[in-house]
């Protein structure tokens, strides 16, 4: 599966995307392996008392999660997910 990083991800992971060498059941899955290699810098940006901060976007083949299962979204090894943490702007 190809994961994507965008904002303040990409200096986070030092990319801008990379493939998952390992297959995930869901996008819970996949955001706690995350936060277990890029440590709690990625954690803060995605998570919020364990779960889906509700201000990351997170779009598997183009279907933001929220509208999906959240968390529980599973996921297929052909998957794109990318990753928009919340940003400001002014």
């Amino acid at each position: 599966m190809k994961v994507m990083y965008f904002a303040n991800l990409r200096d986070i992971t030092g990319k801008k995307e990379e493939d998952w060498p390992q297959p995930e059941a869901t996008v819970g899955d996949l955001i706690r392996d995350l936060v277990v290699r890029y440590g709690h810098a990625f954690e803060r940006w995605v998570m919020k008392d364990g779960d889906l901060w509700a201000l990351v976007i997170i779009l598997v083949n183009g279907h933001d999660v929220r509208q999906l299962q959240r968390f529980a979204t599973v996921l297929a090894p052909a998957d794109v997910v990318v990753i928009f943490p919340p940003m400001g702007g002014g």
